[in-house]
């Protein structure tokens, strides 16, 4: 049946109003990827002149990464990940480091996609947050996924944008005039999982109303580009007020002649006068202003509002006291990624078993570590006394404790201490003393 052209007008008004409101999801997701890689200085130019920026520097105040990094903290230590068969991780390429990217964009950009890819024998891990899911009778749950690929970084590459489809059935690489082409291994373009190799990244879950009902970390994004207006504004005082206003009078004076500048010699003639107006100094004010939005923005992500004003001398207890809303946050987190985990390596395991006809086993568990305490020096003795006397812990531990770069496993540390108790006589110390007083 053919559609009136009512049917279409109207079907045509509802596509353009839907690709608006999916062109500013982009656009405010591409601005925070900006704000995260530091790229804001066209974002705060806008606020100020061209005559004014071409002569102050624009000031660029990374607020957003610092608190994303910060609040981060499922994958600041590497997970322990329990195989059937240890010997799969293998096949694994920077794992750890691409899911602690992972975790990170997901908190700045609320969604994103993790894809296995296997590339040069291994799998792969392709972070995506630039995509364009399609949907069958489920809204919320895409049956296919198309996306941008890398670039190639060279001047000279004439290579047209390419994009990449992949649904239950097909795969296939496009361009934007709709060319498909052709893959030597894939003739058919056939997806050989049976599967979409994707994993979603909520940051609070997958949404209720719509797939695409997420936003990226909007007030971050608002108080850094307040920031980086405040600072630019205060180089530009400090720049022109730092010397006051020079204004000069007299019947000779030729203001074609007078420039401005600390290293300028300025003749006035008989009856000239040099003068200068000093301005109030607002440079304190603007650094309180910053450091209060700044303070404001911190609680708003379970952050003490120390955090503005950097790393602080404290003790372990007034630490965890002060990071102790954070780390409640953290353990609703990890519930979100263990479930991610497992979704992964089920991707994992089909592409390992299609690509090399490699049996994966299974994932047992998951352990997330805990983050390092920050403690005292002699928080820490205290710490190691009391894990000692109960036995807890020996020696080699505390070694491997102090120095883990040179004591990686406990073979190291007990082989170490082997050969000290060879060379060195026996004295009855506590182990601790002994453990803390021998250089390593």
């Amino acid at each position: 049946m053919i559609p009136t052209i009512q049917d279409l007008v109207n079907k045509q008004s509802q596509w353009n109003a839907q690709q608006q409101a999916k062109n500013k999801w982009r656009t405010r997701r591409e601005m925070a990827m900006d704000y995260y890689n530091g790229r804001t200085g066209r974002y705060t130019q806008k606020y100020f002149a061209d005559t004014l920026s071409k002569k102050i520097p624009i000031a660029n105040v990374n607020i957003t990464k610092r608190i994303i990094d910060r609040i981060s903290l499922v994958y600041m230590v590497a997970p322990k990940r329990e195989y059937t068969k240890p010997e799969i991780t293998d096949y694994f390429v920077e794992k750890d480091f691409k899911m602690q990217r992972l975790e990170r964009f997901t908190n700045l950009l609320d969604s994103c996609l993790v894809k296995v890819t296997f590339r040069n024998g291994l799998l792969d891990y392709d972070i995506i947050h630039d995509f364009e899911p399609m949907f069958g009778d489920d809204p919320l749950r895409p049956i296919a996924y198309t996306y941008p690929l890398s670039t190639k970084s060279e001047v000279l590459d004439t290579t047209p944008e390419l994009f990449a489809y992949w649904d239950m059935e097909n795969t296939f690489i496009y361009d934007r005039n709709g060319k498909i082409y052709d893959d030597p291994d894939n003739p058919e373009h056939t997806n050989f999982y049976g599967m979409l190799p994707f994993v979603e990244c909520f940051r609070e879950g997958r949404p209720e109303y719509a797939y695409l009902d997420t936003e990226p970390v909007n007030d971050v994004i608002k108080t850094n580009t307040v920031v980086n207006v405040a600072e630019t504004n205060k180089s530009a005082n400090i720049h022109f007020q730092s010397f006051g206003y020079i204004y000069a009078n007299g019947s000779q004076v030729d203001k074609k002649d007078l420039q401005i500048g600390q290293d300028q010699i300025y003749y006035l003639g008989v009856d000239g006068q040099l003068n200068v107006v000093s301005p109030p100094n607002s440079v304190p004010a603007l650094t309180d202003s910053i450091k209060e939005s700044y303070k404001m923005l911190a609680q708003n992500y379970h952050l003490p509002t120390s955090f503005a004003d950097g790393t602080t001398a404290e003790s372990g207890v007034a630490l965890r006291l002060r990071n102790q809303e954070l780390q409640d946050d953290k353990k609703s987190d990890i519930v979100k990624w263990n479930d991610i985990e497992h979704n992964l390596f089920d991707v994992e395991r089909q592409v390992l078993t299609t690509e090399l006809m490699v049996d994966a086993g299974e994932l047992e568990s998951v352990d997330f570590g805990e983050t390092a305490e920050v403690l005292s020096a002699q928080e820490q003795r205290e710490q190691w006394e009391w894990e000692l006397s109960k036995g807890i812990i020996d020696t080699a531990d505390i070694l491997m404790a102090m120095d883990s770069d040179r004591f990686p496993e406990r073979k190291d540390a007990m082989e170490y201490l082997e050969e000290r108790k060879a060379i060195t006589p026996e004295v009855t110390t506590s182990p601790l003393l002994e453990a803390l007083t021998t250089p390593v």
